[in-house]
């Protein structure tokens, strides 16, 4: 494509995961310096502040590599940032943790804004490209611990009624959307559960999936009851799950899984945000080759 002078117009080269941790410590500077600030601070001005420290090279650095460009990227962000403040009902705690988890999640933007979304229900259905999650289980090849989403009165009521009743069984989740992901996505967590594991005394739960796959209209359902569901999510391409930290922290006093968490980001395989009672993944595009053939080997194993 050529501009009006006739030079070529070119996409910024891929960002290199060597930009990463430095944005990661800009995000948790800014997030500090929006915490210190009076809770009597009007958000125009935690805006303001915001949208001058994204121009900081650290941060513009991966900004300006998403599709809306820099200039978009940050009217977005201020946007949301906004939106945020006006919301009666929101599942970030505070105004801080959204901001971490918004500016955390671009880099999921960045790796993955480009792939072909699920709009709709009948797209998760109707895909070639995720893998059952019940067969697997059938197949005892999961090494996580899941619950499918309750369909009707009777199921709603099945799991208040087991909740009620047995609180320490397992944790109080909606369940699954749908029980459908990308095999990559379901070799990491597996990879993660097996270590959690072997690292835990015996009898430790193992560990839970809260969210794979989304689709895009459920994306926006979940926007509207007030949860911290960005957009575009790498969710609702299938790259990205989320996994339960309330609950399971009374089971793991040593913090094992965050460090097996935070060891997959530094080896450049995974994005992880800490969304206070779930842990948030996403795939390294860099990471999918091995992640395959890491599905294809637990799948002949078996």
């Amino acid at each position: 494509m050529n501009d009006a002078l006739g030079s070529a117009v070119q996409s910024p080269p891929p960002l290199p995961d060597s930009a990463l941790p430095g944005y990661r410590l800009a995000v948790d500077d800014l997030v500090q310096e929006v915490v210190r600030r009076p809770w009597a601070s009007e958000l125009t001005d935690i805006e303001r502040l915001v949208a001058k420290r994204l121009q900081e090279p650290e941060l513009s650095a991966l900004l300006s590599h998403l599709a809306e460009g820099m200039d978009g990227a940050v009217a977005g962000l201020i946007g949301e940032i906004g939106n945020y403040g006006h919301q009666a009902r929101r599942s970030a705690s505070d105004l801080g943790t959204f901001i971490r988890i918004l500016l955390l999640s671009q880099i999921d933007s960045v790796w993955w804004s480009a792939a072909s979304p699920f709009t709709h229900e009948a797209d998760v259905l109707g895909s070639a490209e995720l893998v059952d999650l019940g067969a697997l289980k059938s197949a005892r090849v999961l090494e996580f611990q899941y619950r499918p989403q309750p369909t009707g009165l009777l199921g709603r009521a099945r799991d208040w009624g087991q909740h009620k009743m047995l609180p320490g069984l397992s944790p109080r989740l909606a369940g699954l959307r749908f029980t459908c992901s990308r095999p990559a996505v379901v070799a990491v967590v597996n990879q993660i559960a097996h270590d959690f594991a072997a690292a835990v005394p015996r009898r430790t739960p193992r560990i839970w999936v809260t969210s794979m796959v989304r689709s895009v209209e459920h994306q926006y359902h979940l926007r509207a009851l007030g949860y911290a569901a960005v957009l575009p999510s790498a969710h609702c391409a299938g790259y990205a799950c989320d996994l339960e930290s309330g609950w399971s922290r009374q089971f793991d006093p040593d913090n094992v899984l965050a460090h097996l968490l935070f060891e997959r980001q530094e080896a450049g395989q995974l994005n992880v945000i800490d969304e206070c009672g779930t842990w948030h993944l996403c795939v390294n595009p860099n990471a999918l080759g091995e992640l395959q053939a890491a599905y294809d080997s637990q799948l002949f194993m078996r």
